[in-house]
């Protein structure tokens, strides 16, 4: 029996779901599953539609009514008895040794009981040569530091993650409110995907190796490329905080240090949406912001608040700034 499943999410992108489709069947490791979740109810996808052969080890989900992007990664895990799971997105694609070289790492660090395994990821496009690079098994406290920071660069829901585990903490969450599409929602959740590796954390180590295995699509077709929902990303802060703090009630030392770490997260994201909205609109809104610049910050032993909120607020003017770019 396979040890690993892929759960491929798509709508209606036929072309690029093809090159994802391709970018698993180009593995170097074979011995692979492949669940193909299919919420565009206008279009089915069939062997025919991807241009491949049928095959028992792919297996296509049309579904009769749209269920929205987080059921349908949840559908996708609840399905999957492999010990090792993974998503994938239709418009992103793994390189061909992605799974090979995870799996690897997870072998050479069994006695450890990891309980995933990620590599680092890439906006351009993947190279066939990889460069060698460190890994690195890392503790709870260890881990969410260096990823609260940005040093430990990865996508939480592409890497090989134990399935018992995904399950546990219950797959993907509504963080928040649903990003939107023409007024209608996506059931997509801003920093659904950042959780993952924060949750799973709790139940084992996690490795990383620095090789540029996933591609990430941001070009203006991704949702969180093209999005101007500023309160939809909001939304979201108190939920990933809570979730930080109860993983973070054991065996972390330094939470008000990685707490600022992601609240400065936050106010980096809510920089760049204000810079792709109008700026008449967030000229309205200027003191709206510069409140929630204070209400985020407050209560941090780590800050001056005068002083940050005045460095912030100052980033806050630039962006705005930058934004009136978009009329001219």
């Amino acid at each position: 029996m396979p040890k690993i499943t892929i759960g491929l999410i798509t709508y209606n992108r036929p072309e690029l779901l093809k090159r994802a489709v391709n970018s698993l069947l180009n593995q170097t490791y074979k011995d692979i599953l492949i669940y193909i979740g299919n919420d565009y109810t206008k279009s089915k996808i069939t062997y025919k539609s991807l241009n491949i052969k049928k095959s028992k080890k792919i297996k296509i989900f049309n579904y009769k009514k749209n269920v929205g992007e987080r059921n349908n990664m949840n559908f996708l895990l609840k399905k999957t008895k492999t010990e090792w799971f993974s998503w994938l997105a239709d418009d992103d694609y793994f390189h061909e040794k992605f799974i090979e070289k995870l799996l690897y790492q997870l072998q050479t660090h069994k006695r450890s009981n990891p309980v995933a395994c990620y590599s680092n990821y890439s906006r351009s496009k993947l190279h066939k040569f990889i460069k060698k690079k460190t890994s690195k098994v890392f503790q709870k406290e260890e881990f969410i530091n260096g990823f609260s920071k940005k040093k430990i660069r990865l996508i939480g829901t592409f890497g090989l993650i134990k399935t018992k585990i995904l399950k546990k903490v219950k797959g993907i969450h509504a963080t928040g409110y649903s990003f939107k599409i023409n007024g209608k929602k996506t059931h997509h959740y801003p920093y659904c995907d950042t959780l993952i590796p924060i949750l799973i954390s709790n139940f084992g180590k996690i490795i990383w190796v620095d090789q540029k295995l996933v591609f990430l699509n941001t070009d203006q077709n991704s949702i969180s490329s093209f999005t101007k929902e500023y309160d939809v990303y909001k939304s979201a802060e108190k939920y990933i905080i809570k979730k930080l703090n109860y993983v973070m009630k054991n065996g972390v030392k330094n939470k008000s240090e990685i707490i600022l770490n992601f609240k400065n997260w936050f106010f980096f994201n809510r920089l760049n949406i204000i810079k792709k909205r109008n700026p008449f609109l967030n000229l309205r809104n200027i003191n709206k912001y510069i409140n929630d610049i204070k209400k985020l910050y407050q209560n941090n032993d780590k800050i001056s608040n005068s002083n940050f909120i005045k460095k912030n607020t100052y980033k806050l003017i630039k962006s705005i700034a930058i934004s009136f770019k978009n009329i001219f």
